[in-house]
């Protein structure tokens, strides 16, 4: 009986060790509702096949809350071990030193990735993960704006998916409905006003708030005003519905024939339509390019974790990118598959198969455009969102409104 006790003991004692020798890998993360349990699924299923290694994914709140307590712990302490990170604020926390670069996981021959590992990741991903020539995050939820499409408004009108700008402003006539006293009861599209929707519009007309090197702004030119006056035109109109809010209700109702968002609604956008008609989605209308925004955020490990938390959230990063995590993520959520070979599993073919908006999607991922990796970005963001908004608003005139825009990111530029 006692040899027996022993052995038992002796078990506990080894399986206590077991717990206590896992490497805990802290995630900070803001996937809230249906997202958050998904990441959890994938969580779990990396923890259960992984037994030296357990990430712990801790839903900080919104994105700001994650920022704030981010670029807080970069100068208090209390960094976790990976975290969502937008590219500004890679940029912002590199300044504290506390980003470990991917590269060196990468380029590590043990437990880094193979060349060809490496260029399954889309490039427009991987070029806005990098500074200097060296890949310090790593892709994880990404979205790029389209054009969501009632098929049915615009067969009743008679008129095609607008491929152009031009295309685009000659057919908001035509798709806008009014009843005896005048009254719109279905505008042609929906715009929110905000400056996600000028810097879409900006990008498509081949300009952005800064010039190339992010020395300079660039919201004095011929072109940016081009594309504000045109954003307010169409407002004025009468054919547009200018709104701060998201316009996935409105297109539900049958409110709004078109309109511009990420690919991430496009669950709330099945919910909102909920089978009453046609709808499918389309690239944003080209102007004198295709470049269409990406949204998002990246991966960061810190290096204030120890070498093998470090190590195990490489690992975890190294999960998230196999092709199977990809297509389940992408399928499950909306975001974009960030490696090429995710759209190569049966998974992906299968789910494509019934659901042609997602080959539509992977079509534009190769035009799509990153924000600036600068620290000043977040605030030059808020700068030119409330004087465009204001121009939208017809609070000021597009001339009023970019002439303070330039001023204001001017000194944005010169305060980084």
């Amino acid at each position: 009986m006692k040899r027996v006790l022993v052995v038992m003991l002796a078990i506990s004692v080894l399986m206590t060790g077991m717990i206590f020798s896992k490497t805990v890998v802290t995630f900070w993360e803001s996937m809230g509702g249906d997202l958050g349990k998904t990441l959890t699924q994938i969580v779990d299923t990396f923890n259960s096949q992984h037994a030296n290694i357990e990430v712990k994914a801790i839903y900080v709140g919104s994105y700001s809350t994650l920022q704030e307590k981010l670029l807080a712990s970069a100068v208090g302490g209390g960094l976790p071990t990976i975290s969502q990170v937008y590219s500004n604020w890679t940029a912002a926390l590199m300044k504290s030193n506390v980003i470990q670069p991917m590269q060196t996981f990468i380029d590590n021959p043990q437990i880094g990735l193979s060349q060809s590992q490496l260029n399954d990741i889309w490039e427009p991903f991987l070029k806005a993960n990098t500074w200097n020539g060296k890949i310090y995050t790593l892709p994880f939820n990404k979205s790029i704006y389209i054009m969501f499409v009632n098929q049915d408004a615009l067969a009743l009108a008679g008129v095609s998916i607008p491929k152009t700008v031009p295309e685009l402003i000659n057919d908001l006539p035509l798709l806008t409905i009014k009843d005896s006293s005048g009254k719109v009861i279905q505008y042609a599209l929906g715009l929110r006003t905000t400056v996600d929707t000028y810097e879409i519009f900006l990008r498509q007309n081949g300009a952005d708030f800064i010039n190339s090197d992010y020395t300079k702004a660039t919201l004095d030119t011929p072109v940016a005003l081009e594309t504000l006056q045109t954003l307010v035109n169409m407002i004025k109109s009468g054919d547009v519905l200018g709104q701060g809010g998201y316009l996935d209700g409105p297109f539900g109702n049958g409110q709004i024939a078109m309109y511009i968002d990420t690919s991430a609604g496009l669950s709330y956008t099945a919910n909102s339509v909920g089978g009453k008609f046609s709808w499918t989605i389309a690239p944003v209308p080209a102007w004198k390019t295709q470049a269409p925004p990406f949204a998002g955020t990246d991966l960061a490990i810190f290096n204030t974790a120890t070498t093998e938390e470090q190590q195990a959230a490489w690992e975890f990063v190294k999960f998230l990118l196999s092709p199977q995590i990809q297509a389940f993520w992408a399928i499950k959520t909306g975001y974009l598959p960030v490696t090429k070979s995710a759209v190569e599993t049966q998974a992906w073919k299968d789910y494509a198969a019934s659901n042609p908006m997602a080959n539509i999607l992977v079509s534009q991922i190769p035009y799509g455009s990153s924000d600036p990796g600068i620290a000043a970005w977040s605030q030059i963001r808020n700068d030119v969102g409330t004087l465009v908004s204001d121009a939208m608003f017809f609070k000021k005139t597009p001339q009023e409104a970019l002439q303070l825009a330039q001023q204001e990111v001017t000194k944005d530029l010169l305060g980084q």
